[in-house]
């Protein structure tokens, strides 16, 4: 959802204790298994966020913040100029709490261009069920593979 200071904010429960929620935004490894088909992570202030989204699609940023197990913020942005958001515009936050012998998990993007945050908040929507599911142990289905530009109906 956008909220009304135009951030993509989503909520949800996991069934993993935080720490191991945590790890799946800082372990390379991790992160593909939901978000991703390559990563390069450096889960240090300062260290590099970087990651393959679709073939030749690469989000770039940097860690801003880690509190394990209980916070990960990291800048965010493209670095394909169709985009318009370079690398490090944008900023992710994701707070983990215990919830019900697991993890709430609250993840808000900020710092978007208007006419991006319905594409972020639909990526986020189609990755985060990705994590639930990969999460629960179940099979997240084949990765959406596909040009954003094709999704959204604009050329490169």
């Amino acid at each position: 959802m956008i909220d009304a200071e135009g951030r993509v904010v989503h909520e949800l429960v996991l069934p993993h204790r935080r720490q191991a929620v945590f790890d799946f935004f800082t372990d390379a490894g991790r992160l593909v298994r939901w978000i991703g088909l390559r990563a390069e992570l450096e889960p240090v202030p300062g260290g590099r966020f970087r990651f393959e989204v679709q073939p030749g699609q690469w989000c770039e940023g940097e860690y801003v913040e880690l509190v394990p197990p209980a916070r990960v913020a990291f800048t965010w942005g493209w670095t394909d100029p169709w985009w318009d958001l370079p690398p490090g515009r944008s900023l992710v936050e994701v707070d983990l709490r215990e919830a019900d012998g697991g993890t709430h998990l609250r993840l808000v993007h900020s710092r978007l261009p208007g006419e991006l945050r319905a594409l972020h908040d639909q990526g986020w929507t189609a990755f985060l069920a990705r994590l639930v599911a990969v999460t629960a142990g179940t099979d997240p289905g084949p990765y959406p593979v596909g040009d954003p530009a094709d999704q959204q109906g604009r050329s490169s």
